[in-house]
């Protein structure tokens, strides 16, 4: 979970990202690839090679090797604990909906527009009668 630490009085995000893709099986296999990615970080983050809040400025071997092993050239090793953060990811057909209440989400959209998607992104605070964010 990441922790706030910032000025203002709304942090709540409540960002709606929907990727969509040509086909299904493009959005299965990039659904896949961030579930593999986010288990491997996690395994980072128990084995204290990754800490939330302080990003590191080198890949570990082990990170390394699956980004490699992945086709993921485009994230840098500051954009890793992006996929640690508190996201909800559910694919349906052609499409994965992430929501979340982060802001820092590049890491993600780098991943989707790489394996061919087309985004869409809103925060639900200002758009309520879509029936997806929080609270909906």
């Amino acid at each position: 979970m990441k922790v706030w630490s910032g000025y203002g009085t709304e942090h709540s995000m409540n960002l709606v990202m929907i990727g969509r893709f040509k086909d299904a099986t493009s959005a299965e296999r990039t659904h896949a690839l961030i579930k593999e990615l986010t288990t491997a970080l996690q395994a980072e983050e128990e084995a204290g090679r990754l800490t939330v809040g302080e990003p590191s400025d080198r890949y570990s071997d082990e990170v390394l090797k699956l980004l490699g092993d992945l086709n993921i050239h485009s994230i840098g090793p500051r954009e890793l604990e992006q996929f640690l953060y508190d996201l909800t990811m559910r694919r349906n057909d052609d499409s994965i909906m992430v929501t979340t209440d982060e802001t820092d989400v590049q890491a993600l959209v780098k991943i989707l527009i790489d394996k061919g998607a087309r985004i869409e992104m809103y925060s639900a605070h200002d758009y309520p009668g879509t029936g997806h964010g929080r609270g909906q």
